[in-house]
């Protein structure tokens, strides 16, 4: 019997499969402050924290979304995709994006483009974080995306 150290991090869950998501809104631009609205309405009923699309903010998600690897982003994919359009919504209201679609993500998803044209995947940076753990945090691509 294999007795796990303890400095060995728990086994990841499995990855999205591409499942399609139970949402209240369609997965598209013109809905990304409306995801990002039921999230915060989420997060502050159940986890008693009032998120305000703050830059710093994205630690806290960070933490959060890091709290899920063990069961995989496909268990909890439509919080996941929630949690990325409040990521994105941070870029658009603090930063000039604007929600797009980007034909390069999945066939057509929801993206966002910045002030220089520059597009971010904030909703696929979200399932990366909790699929590959610190090392995709959404707080880090935010000072590469603003040090462009």
């Amino acid at each position: 019997m294999d007795e796990q150290n303890e400095d060995t991090e728990p086994p990841l869950g499995t990855p999205w499969t591409g499942r399609p998501l139970r949402l209240q809104y369609p997965p598209a631009p013109e809905h990304g402050a409306d995801h990002a609205a039921l999230f915060v309405t989420k997060v502050r009923d159940i986890e008693d924290v009032q998120l305000d699309y703050s830059d710093a903010s994205l630690n806290w998600i960070d933490g959060w979304l890091g709290d899920w690897s063990e069961p995989g982003s496909d268990r909890v994919a439509e919080s996941v995709f929630a949690a990325g359009c409040y990521f994105g919504e941070v870029l658009v209201r603090n930063h000039g994006y604007r929600w797009t679609i980007d034909e390069n993500v999945h066939g057509g998803l929801m993206a966002v483009t910045g002030p220089r044209g520059n597009v971010a995947n904030p909703i696929g940076k979200a399932f990366k974080r909790v699929d590959n753990g610190e090392t995709d945090s959404l707080s880090y691509l935010l000072t590469v995306l603003l040090a462009d």
